[in-house]
């Protein structure tokens, strides 16, 4: 009686063994022992990994099936915030999405709207797609999370506003000026923002026809004035002059932006010309001179000395 005893705690120890390495298996097959890497069947792509800040995305996520038929599958977006990512995406609408059989080597498509708020521009973000589905001869269900990484890009949109030509019309050989406001109506700042006139055979250049203004940041409007010199051979007629704005974004890429002005040049003539003076004129133009009234003040001085002068003598000449 004490043999069978013995033998019955031997093998209910050895069933007990049994039973915990098979649970341990079933454990690290399920994917719950973290030193267990998931097995994914699937695979997800997006049609894009750049969102524009400040805007609202739509982009397509595609899941291939390159596995086996499955079933019921429900999909689920989500992007995780956290202080190290704050200001994270937010998925508008629908983001949980359920398709009830995803045949082998076959795709499904899955159109998401993604709004990225303006201060997360230069940010990357993770986000986590669930997929969960049955397969066939499996009573559970099967999840997959698939993580996929997103840039939040910054965007810059130039603007000049009250541009202004003067003198219009403008006359060959004489100086010619554009004032205008620049304006970054994006949500990242403008880097080495430069204007200038380009060139042509028109307008003669000097070192005022073009502006360095460095950092251009957002909603901060900057004044500029650019000034050239008329060809002294153009003819009259209306005419178009280009200023280009160059600037580098975030990831120093350079762009440029061009914009026209209209203008007018005419020749000095009639009234705007100068006349040959007369003898009449330079006359008037003699007397009304600062030279003249020098010399008339001094000449009025030494009449009114010597008159003084003659008037204390003759007293003298009757004693």
């Amino acid at each position: 009686m004490v043999k069978l005893k013995k033998l019955l705690n031997r093998f209910n120890k050895k069933c007990l063994k049994a039973l915990i390495l098979l649970i341990s298996v079933a454990l690290l097959a399920y994917g719950i022992y973290p030193s267990h890497a998931q097995v994914t069947h699937l695979k997800v792509e997006a049609s894009t990994t750049l969102l524009k800040a400040g805007f609202i995305n739509n982009i397509t996520l595609t899941i291939f099936n390159d596995f086996e038929n499955v079933y019921e599958l429900y999909a689920s977006l989500s992007f995780p915030s956290s202080i190290q990512t704050p200001n994270a995406p937010t998925v508008l609408g629908a983001s949980y999405w359920k398709f009830e059989k995803i045949a082998r080597n076959s795709k499904v498509e899955i159109p998401v709207a993604i709004f990225v708020p303006d201060n997360a521009a230069g940010n990357a973000y993770t986000a986590n797609l669930a997929l969960t589905y049955k397969r066939l001869g499996y009573i559970s269900t099967y999840t997959e999370i698939h993580s996929l990484g997103f840039y939040a890009k910054g965007w810059i949109d130039i603007i000049l506003y009250d541009l202004t030509v003067d003198p219009n019309p403008a006359y060959p050989g004489h100086t010619i000026s554009f004032t205008a406001n620049i304006l970054n109506k994006g949500n990242v700042p403008a880097m080495f923002t430069n204007v200038s006139i380009l060139k042509n055979d028109l307008l003669l250049f000097n070192s005022e026809s073009s502006s360095y203004l460095g950092q251009l940041d957002p909603n901060s409007p900057a004044p500029f004035t650019l000034e050239a010199v008329v060809n002294r051979t153009v003819k009259e007629g209306n005419y178009t002059a280009i200023i280009i704005v160059s600037y580098e974004d975030n990831e120093h890429e350079l762009h440029m932006v061009y914009y026209k002005t209209q203008f007018e040049i005419i020749k000095l003539t009639g009234e705007t010309q100068a006349k040959p003076k007369s003898v009449i004129s330079y006359v008037a133009d003699y007397l009304f001179s600062k030279w003249f009234l020098i010399v008339l003040v001094a000449g009025l001085i030494l009449s009114i000395g010597y008159a003084v002068f003659k008037f204390k003598r003759k007293p003298s000449e009757g004693t």
